[in-house]
């Protein structure tokens, strides 16, 4: 048993030997396997380590990127947002996930359900897309948000499809601007189009950067038709616009802004237009070049319109210059406005120079008229000053003034209406003038006979006792001493009592009565008058010479010491007239002149005679320096029998049987013009034609 047990031992230890060795080698294996196991643990940390931190840095990433991540499964349903999608849009990202994008999308048009539509066949292709933008209809800030998507498919290392993973942003804001861009862009549209004007930008090319809807028809073409198209060409090729392509490139050029006043356009229609242009150099942020923006008011009818106005206002202008009445525009503070010619002239200044200035200060003599104007403004209706006086150039003229109100457009002021009626004033004159010497004459005509018979009777009876009281007739001295009286004893006594001065009186009365008889018959019929071309200078040196002789100590005046003047106009040298009777005129006006100074003392007196020729008359003037006449007495000089002398000096017929030689005899004028101390100037006017005289 033994050797069994040995043997048995012997296998025994061999057997544990083996064991050992095999337990050996097999920890030698694990401690390999471990240490391997535990490398590559290691590692396995080591690369999840670095994962979650690049996970870490991909979630920063994501978390701090503008677009969120997002992933769909195989069939299209959201399986991941990252946490950005919640933080842009406002919306939970369990409202999303298990859902499709079409799923909450909002699709309100036909074109939508197109744009849609391509989409999903593109996802059904498997294909990447970018930049696909649609509305969701989940609730957000603010409402629905416009979405911008980006993404392309996955697959796993067999190559099967796992869905999709990409990108997405919130452009909500950005399309509420674009829209609201669009709508600014259609309102301006909408707005620039309702200008009447033409409203267009151009490039220095020619080419339309902006056009409204007047610009376009003006060019006979659509809006759409015109910008961003090249400037036409060939036939098509508008010259107006052309020649303003000229005027846009020098605006290019200068940077600086211009106004065109006036330039023609011609329509479609063939019709030619004037425009009023305003350019403006901008640059254009597209091109960064400098471009034009022109505004261009058609003006054809103002143009029209304000030709035909400016015709009206020359052509009423023409009218209110063509009116002899002096026409005077004020304010209601007497400041001109408007004058006719007739009032330029008057007043010595234009329209341009008087416009703004007092009326009274362009002419003086009106300025008492502006009451006038005040009241008539004030109680609205015209009021008239008849026959005012002025002094023009040193004649006296009357003048009608009449002012009109003016009320229209809220603006007020008067009209002032100056119209000289010297001339009618002195038709009237001699129209009464004329009228008493006829009714004169028609007294005289029975007055003469009449009166002439006793006249005789006296002056005969006066002249027969003045011859039968001369002793040296014979028949007297017989007659004397047939009676026994001594007729120089007689003529003695008669002669102590004045007897031959009261007959000689009563001759001289007589001799007077009769004259004023023979004047008055003048009246009544007309003189056989011998007319025939007289010369004027001759004739009145012939009645200066006459009057020169004429000296009465009674009257108190000596004709030779009167200075005259003479002024003579060598174009009038023969006139047609009555000598006699003219001499007679000239000889009274100078008779009256030299008392007239006489009587009132006239220092250096002088009397002026001058002639003129005119159109149709010569005139003659006798101008003396004396004491003048006021306006009663110029009223009544020419009637018949008024005077200004003393009684017994002057018969007051001088002067009418004058004015009916000149009026009646040689169908002249007769007019005086005087003011107190200022002299009188009386003017002869004889017509220079035989036509024209009796």
């Amino acid at each position: 048993m033994l050797p069994y047990a040995v043997g048995l031992l012997a296998a025994l230890s061999a057997a544990t030997v083996a064991a050992l060795l095999w337990f050996g080698l097999l920890q030698r294996q694990v401690a390999l396997k471990t240490h391997q196991l535990q490398q590559e643990l290691d590692e396995r940390r080591q690369a999840e380590a670095a994962l979650r931190a690049s996970e870490l840095r991909f979630r920063d990433v994501t978390e701090a990127a503008s677009d969120w991540i997002w992933e769909m499964d195989a069939n299209l349903r959201f399986t991941y947002l990252s946490g950005r999608f919640y933080a842009l849009t406002g919306i939970a990202p369990r409202q999303v996930l298990g859902q499709t994008r079409w799923d909450i999308a909002t699709v309100r048009s036909v074109a939508d359900q197109r744009r849609w539509r391509q989409h999903q066949e593109l996802l059904a292709q498997r294909r990447p897309f970018r930049d696909f933008v649609y509305q969701t209809k989940l609730s957000g800030r603010r409402g629905g948000r416009y979405l911008k998507v980006s993404g392309k498919p996955i697959h796993d290392g067999l190559g099967q499809f796992q869905g999709y993973r990409g990108t997405g942003t919130d452009i909500t804001e950005q399309i509420k601007a674009e829209e609201a861009l669009h709508e600014s862009e259609l309102r301006l549209r909408r707005i620039i189009d309702l200008v009447p004007h033409m409203i267009f930008a151009r490039d220095r090319r020619g080419r339309f950067l902006l056009a409204n809807r007047a610009a376009a028809d003006a060019c006979g073409t659509t809006v759409e038709g015109l910008v961003n198209h090249d400037a036409p060409d060939g036939r098509d090729r508008h010259e107006d616009l052309e020649r303003m392509l000229d005027d846009d490139l020098e605006v290019i050029a200068s940077g600086v802004s211009k106004l065109i006043a006036e330039e023609t356009f011609t329509d479609p229609d063939g019709h030619v237009r004037i425009l009023q242009t305003l350019k403006i150099p901008f640059v254009e942020p597209g091109l960064n070049d400098t471009a034009v923006l022109s505004v261009a008011m058609d003006i054809t009818e103002q143009k029209h319109a304000k030709e035909e106005v400016a015709r009206m206002r020359l052509y009423l202008k023409n009218i209110i210059d063509s009116m002899p009445s002096m026409l005077i525009g004020v304010d209601p503070w007497g400041y001109i406005t408007v004058l006719n010619q007739p009032a330029e002239q008057a007043g010595g200044a234009s329209w341009e120079a008087a416009q703004g200035r007092f009326f009274g200060d362009v002419f003086p003599q009106l300025e008492s008229q502006f009451e006038p104007v005040r009241q008539a403004i004030r109680l609205g209706h015209p009021i008239k000053t008849p026959r005012m006086t002025l002094d023009v150039q040193g004649e006296l003229h009357y003048a009608d003034v009449m002012v009109y109100p003016l009320m229209a457009d809220g603006a007020s002021g008067a009209v002032i209406r100056v119209d000289d009626v010297t001339a009618r004033v002195r038709i009237e004159s001699m129209m009464v003038q004329t009228e008493k010497m006829l009714s004169v004459g028609g007294l005289a005509a029975g007055m003469a006979h009449e009166i002439n018979n006793p006249l005789g009777a006296i002056l005969q009876g006066s002249q027969n006792i003045q011859r039968r009281l001369a002793p040296d007739l014979p028949q007297n001295r017989a007659a004397a001493e047939a009676a026994g009286v001594d007729l120089h004893q007689i003529n003695r006594y008669l002669e102590a009592r004045n007897i031959p001065r009261f007959l000689e009186g009563i001759r001289e009365a007589g001799t007077r009565a009769a004259k004023i008889v023979t004047d008055m018959l003048s009246f009544s019929r007309r003189s056989e008058s011998r007319f025939s071309p007289v010369d004027l200078e001759e004739l009145l040196e012939t009645v200066l010479r006459l009057a020169a002789s004429d000296y009465d100590l009674k009257k108190k005046y000596d004709f030779k010491r009167i200075a005259i003047e003479r002024d003579y106009d060598p174009t009038l040298r023969l006139l047609y007239c009555d000598k006699t009777e003219i001499e007679q005129v000239i000889l009274n006006l100078l008779k009256n002149a030299a008392q007239a100074m006489a009587e009132d003392d006239t220092p250096a007196p002088t009397i002026t005679l001058r002639t003129r020729r005119t159109t149709d008359y010569g005139l003659i003037e006798v101008v003396d320096n004396g004491p003048g006449m006021d306006e009663k007495t110029l009223k009544r000089v020419f009637e018949p029998f008024f005077t200004t002398k003393d009684v017994g000096v002057g018969t007051g017929l001088g002067l009418s049987v004058s004015y009916f030689i000149i009026t009646e005899q040689h169908h002249g004028r007769l007019a005086v013009i005087s003011k107190p101390g200022q002299g009188a100037c009386f003017s002869i006017h004889l017509p220079l034609t035989r036509e024209t005289s009796p």
